[in-house]
């Protein structure tokens, strides 16, 4: 059991209190309950609470969530909930204050507490029940973290893929498991100045990272290779962009488009895409989807101008801006807040916690 004791400010100013860290089995009914209030207090725009509290629900009555209920006098106030520590720190995937207790000073403090017990934290969830915009900015601006969003795209069913010309000195084929290592390059040039590059990161040598991840693509950690559905562009015989798609149960999901910076503009990401969903149309695959970075203005033009739409989100997290440099921008919290709008190369799957990002 870790403790953190903090003085209150405002209007409990001089109050003495008492945080603590307290497994899921000492209150195995409680953490369910406020688990589930948890979810439902931060679902985006399109989540269905009945689609993501199942596996959640499994996970402590199992004893393998990581994380605790945060008690104070006996009393359990919230719940923090995070996933096995990578290069850069935990990624907390539930903090949560119930009514009276979600004030900035609260959230504050329980925030510090799981990182006191987790270890440095590297993304945060949001939004945080109870708090504005504003309260929240404090809460995690305060601490080096600056925002970001995610969103989940489809192609309509019957949509047509439009007809994407070829680029001179372009070839486009279906990927082969020998292609690994030019993949592996092509990734880490994609991803090299983006947010997008953190998400999944297990290995601090970006070049390394690459290559386990476009690994995991051909082991079908994330789901099966979609061979016919994933596609290499070459131009003058060297790979310029790719498209890897995978099959889930309920639709086939576009886990990585990456074009090479360098050649970016010349239309190759974009017939990557559309020859991958053209494939994929013709092997039947009515459901396509795919994730993005909210901010990535050239991935909205390029999926938004092959015909997707926005299905689910944007969601709202958090990332520790102080060890991830990034260029692209985030997105203004309040657009995040209000109603969806359209939607916003390279992207990520991060649809539910435990998933890739790409």
């Amino acid at each position: 059991m870790v403790f953190l004791r903090t003085s209150f400010i405002g209007a409990v100013r001089g109050l003495r209190v008492t945080l603590a860290l307290v497994p899921f089995a000492a209150d195995q009914p409680t953490s369910l309950r406020l688990a589930e209030a948890a979810l439902r207090a931060r679902l985006a725009p399109g989540e269905e609470l009945r689609d993501l509290f199942p596996p959640l629900d499994a996970s402590i009555r199992s004893s393998h969530a990581t994380g605790g209920l945060v008690r104070s006098s006996g009393e359990a106030r919230g719940i923090v909930l995070w996933e096995p520590s990578g290069p850069l720190g935990v990624a907390l995937r539930l903090l949560y204050l119930a009514p009276p207790h979600a004030s900035v000073v609260d959230y504050g403090a329980a925030f510090d507490l799981a990182a006191r017990t987790a270890g440095p934290i590297a993304f945060a969830p949001g939004p945080l029940a109870g708090l504005s915009l504003q309260e929240e900015q404090v809460v995690f601006g305060s601490r080096g973290f600056a925002p970001f969003g995610r969103s989940e795209l489809s192609l309509p069913a019957g949509s047509p893929v439009p007809a994407v010309p070829t680029p001179p000195g372009a070839e486009v084929r279906s990927i082969r498991r020998d292609d690994a290592a030019e993949l592996a390059r092509l990734h880490e040039a994609a991803y090299r100045h983006h947010l997008d590059r953190y998400l999944a990161l297990e290995e601090l040598d970006p070049f390394r990272d690459a290559e386990r991840q476009v690994e995991e693509y051909f082991s079908g950690r994330w789901g099966e290779l979609v061979s016919a559905g994933s596609t290499l562009v070459t131009a003058f015989g060297r790979p310029v962009a790719a498209v890897v798609a995978v099959r889930r149960p309920a639709h086939a999901l576009i886990i990585d488009v990456m074009a090479d910076p360098e050649s970016q503009g010349r239309g190759y990401g974009r017939l990557a895409l559309a020859a991958s969903l053209s494939a994929l149309r013709d092997h039947g695959d009515s459901a396509i989807v795919l994730n993005v970075t909210e901010g990535n203005e050239r991935a909205l033009r390029l999926y938004r101008g092959l015909g997707f739409v926005r299905s689910m989100g944007p969601s709202v997290e958090w990332y520790d801006a102080r060890r991830m440099s990034v260029e692209v921008p985030g997105p203004d919290p309040v657009r995040r807040r209000s109603a969806p709008s359209v939607p916003s190369a390279g992207s990520r799957d991060a649809a539910a916690p435990g998933t890739p990002p790409r």
